[in-house]
C-alpha cells in the first residue's frame, strides 16, 4: 500500500470631494462647509494609523474594508481590476472596470461610471491606471501571502503593480435611535441632507476640531455631517463573500485529449505511427499524474507494498525491496491516468492500489487486525468482535462500525485504534458502542474533538456543496465523512443510488480525494469501511448514493430483519485540522 502526499505608508482620511455624478447625469451633493480635521486631534475615536496593504500582504476576509478586497467581491467575469495611485499620500484606490469600459468605485457601489474620465474628474488626485484581470486579481489574493503567493504574482506579470498601496482600516458608524439627521455643515443650523435609522450606516471621513461632529459618507455616496454624540460603530456594510477563483483545468487539453504536444510540430506528429503518438501521449499522461501524487519516501524497514506478500518482502535485500516498491508505484500511476483520462466505470471501482499509507493495512481488505478481530473470515471487514479488539466486558457483534472506522481511516488509525479513540472520546459514545445500533454525527465529533480539531455537520439536499468545493476542502488539509447508501447485497458494499440497491444501508465513508479528470468531469476516492479498502466513483454516483440514504440498515444480531430508517438527503461532517502553535519569539 502507497501512500501518496495529498493532495506603507499610513492611512489619512482624504479631504471631501464632490459626489460623482451617477451615469447619465443628476446633480453632485453639497460640499461640506469647513474642512474637516483627520482623526488625530480630540476625539471620541481611535485616531491610531491603519498600515496599508498591497498585493503582497492583503487578506481577503480579515474584516478591513479594504477598497481591493471589495473591488474584487464586486467583479464578475470578464471585469478587471484597477490600480490607482494616489498623487497626495501614496496610497491608492481600487475600481472594477466593466468590458464597456464603465467604472464602479468600490466606496459606492450602487453608482456607475460611463468612463474612468468621469470618475477621475471629481477624484483628480489619483493617476496612473494599471488594469488587472479580475480573475487573475482573485487567484492572487485567494492564495495566502508567502512564497505560494509571490510565485503566483511573478508568474502573471503583475510584479510591476505588486507594491501598490490601497488603505484598510475605514470606519464605520450608525445612529444610535431612529430619524438622526445629518446635514451640510457641523451644525444644527446646516441643510438638511438625509435622515436615517439605526440600521443605516456611514463611512466616517474625518470630524470638526472638538470631534463633536463627524464627517461622514452616505451608503449612497453624498457627504454629510452628524452629531457624533448620536452615533455608535459599526461594522461596514455586508457584502457578499468572494467568489472562489476559477479553477484552472487539471491538465492541458492537447494532454487531455490525446493531441500533438506543443513541443512537436504538426507535420512532425501526423507522420509518426499511431503506436508512437499513443505512446508519448501516455507517457506524458503518466508523467503528469506522477506529478499530482509523488512517490513516497522509500523506507527499506516500513512494511510492503499491498501486492507483496510480507514473507517475500523480508526476505529480500535492500536493493530488491525498492525496486519492487518503485513497480508498485509506477502501477498505482498507471491507474489513477486511466481513470483520469479514460473516466470511471459506471457503478464505481475498487481501487487496486489504494493511497492512504504504508503503515496500517487500511485500505487492503480483510488482513492483520481486520481479520484478526473479525467475526469471522470472510465477512464484511467492518463485522468486528469488540471483545477482541478491545477486551472482556465488550460485545462480540457489531455489524455497524462504519463511523467510528471511516473517522479512524480518516486519521490513519488501525481498527482496534479507531475503536479505542471512539469509546474514550467521552459523552455516550462508549455505551453506544457497546449498544450495537447505528452512530449519528455527533459521537463521531468527539472524536475530533478530543484530538482539537473544529468539526461541523450539515444535511439535506439543499446544502450540498459543490465538488470543487469538496476539493478545497481536502486541499486545506480538512477531513470529509459522508453519509451516504450502499447495498451490501447486490454490490457487495459499493455506494449505490438507493432506489437501485438490492438491500439499502446508510453508510459512512471518508472522502478522499475529490478530483476533476481530463473531461473536466469530477470523480470521487473515498475509503469505504465496509470491506476497508478504496474505491473511485463519478461525481455522478457518488452524488446518486449520497442525494438519498437510509434504507435497510442490519439488525443487532446475524440474520435479523433489518430496520428501515430513511434520511431524504446527504450528510457530511468536516473536520478541520487545529493551527499549528505560532513560533516562539
Amino acid at each position: 500500500m502507497i501512500q501518496f502526499p495529498r493532495f506603507m505608508s499610513a492611512f489619512v482620511p482624504p479631504r471631501p470631494e464632490p459626489l460623482p455624478a451617477p451615469a447619465g447625469g443628476g446633480q453632485p451633493a453639497l460640499q461640506p462647509a469647513p474642512r474637516p480635521q483627520p482623526f488625530g486631534s480630540a476625539s471620541t475615536f481611535d485616531a491610531t494609523p491603519v498600515p496599508a496593504s498591497n498585493l503582497h500582504t492583503e487578506r481577503l476576509g480579515d474584516g478591513s474594508a479594504n477598497c481591493l478586497e471589495k473591488a474584487v467581491t464586486l467583479s464578475r467575469p470578464g471585469d478587471s481590476i484597477l490600480l490607482m495611485r494616489d498623487a497626495s499620500d501614496g496610497v491608492g484606490h481600487a475600481l472594477v472596470r466593466k468590458p464597456d469600459g464603465s467604472v464602479v468605485d468600490p466606496n459606492h457601489p450602487t453608482v456607475r461610471y460611463e468612463t474612468l474620465g468621469q470618475w477621475q474628474a471629481t477624484h483628480s488626485r489619483y493617476s496612473q491606471p494599471v488594469p488587472v484581470p479580475a480573475d487573475r486579481m482573485r487567484q492572487v489574493l485567494s492564495t495566502p501571502p508567502g512564497p505560494q503567493r509571490e510565485a503566483l504574482i511573478q508568474k502573471l506579470g503583475l510584479t510591476g503593480v505588486a507594491d501598490r498601496q490601497v488603505a484598510d482600516g475605514e470606519r464605520w458608524v450608525s445612529p444610535r435611535k431612529d430619524d438622526i439627521n445629518t446635514r451640510a455643515s457641523p451644525s444644527t443650523q446646516g441643510t438638511w441632507i438625509a435622515t436615517l435609522n439605526r440600521d443605516d450606516t456611514m463611512k466616517v471621513l474625518g470630524q470638526n476640531e472638538d470631534g463633536s461632529w463627524l464627517n461622514v459618507e452616505l451608503e449612497n455616496g453624498t457627504q454629510a455631517w452628524v452629531y457624533a454624540p448620536l452615533t455608535q460603530e459599526a461594522n461596514a456594510p455586508g457584502l457578499p463573500p468572494p467568489a472562489p477563483p476559477p479553477r484552472e483545468p487539471s491538465f492541458p487539453r492537447w494532454l487531455a485529449n490525446g493531441t500533438c504536444p506543443p513541443e512537436i510540430e504538426m507535420h512532425v506528429w501526423t507522420h509518426l505511427p499511431k503506436e508512437s503518438r499513443e505512446q508519448i501521449i501516455q507517457t506524458a499522461r503518466e508523467k503528469a499524474v506522477a506529478e499530482t501524487w509523488p512517490m513516497p519516501e522509500f523506507d527499506p524497514n516500513g512494511p510492503p507494498p499491498s501486492s507483496v506478500s510480507p514473507l517475500v518482502w523480508n526476505h529480500l535485500p535492500p536493493e530488491g525491496k525498492q525496486q519492487l516498491f518503485q513497480q508498485e508505484w509506477q502501477a498505482a500511476v498507471r491507474e489513477q491516468t486511466s481513470l483520469i483520462f479514460n473516466g470511471v466505470p459506471e457503478g464505481g471501482v475498487v481501487a487496486e492500489h489504494p493511497f492512504l499509507g504504508v503503515d496500517s493495512s487500511l485500505g487492503d481488505g480483510q488482513v492483520g487486525e481486520w481479520l484478526e478481530n473479525a467475526l469471522r473470515e470472510g465477512s464484511a471487514a467492518q463485522y468486528i468482535n469488540l471483545e477482541k479488539a478491545l477486551g472482556p466486558g465488550w460485545r462480540q457483534v457489531h455489524y455497524n462500525l462504519c463511523g467510528p472506522l471511516a473517522v479512524g481511516g480518516s486519521l490513519g488509525m488501525s481498527p482496534k485504534e479507531a475503536l479505542t479513540a471512539f469509546k474514550d472520546a467521552g459523552g455516550t459514545n462508549a455505551s453506544i458502542l457497546n449498544g450495537g445500533g447505528t452512530t449519528k454525527a455527533t459521537p463521531l465529533q468527539k472524536v475530533y474533538e478530543a484530538r482539537g480539531w473544529t468539526t461541523g455537520y450539515t444535511s439535506g439536499a439543499a446544502t450540498m456543496p459543490a465538488p470543487e468545493d469538496m476539493a478545497r476542502m481536502l486541499e486545506e488539509g480538512k477531513a470529509l465523512i459522508a453519509l451516504v447508501n450502499i447495498d451490501t447485497d447486490g454490490a457487495d458494499g459499493m455506494l449505490r443510488d438507493m432506489a437501485d440497491s438490492t438491500k439499502q444501508v446508510s453508510h459512512w465513508v471518508n472522502v478522499r480525494a475529490v478530483e476533476e479528470n481530463g473531461n473536466g468531469d469530477w470523480m470521487v476516492r473515498v475509503y469505504n469501511p465496509f470491506e476497508n479498502r478504496e474505491e473511485v466513483y463519478s461525481w455522478s454516483d457518488f452524488e446518486s448514493s449520497w442525494a438519498k440514504n437510509g434504507g435497510m440498515v442490519p439488525g443487532q444480531n446475524e440474520g435479523d430483519p433489518p430496520v428501515f430508517k430513511l434520511n431524504a438527503g446527504h450528510g457530511l461532517l468536516v473536520a478541520t485540522p487545529p493551527q499549528d502553535p505560532p513560533a516562539s519569539p
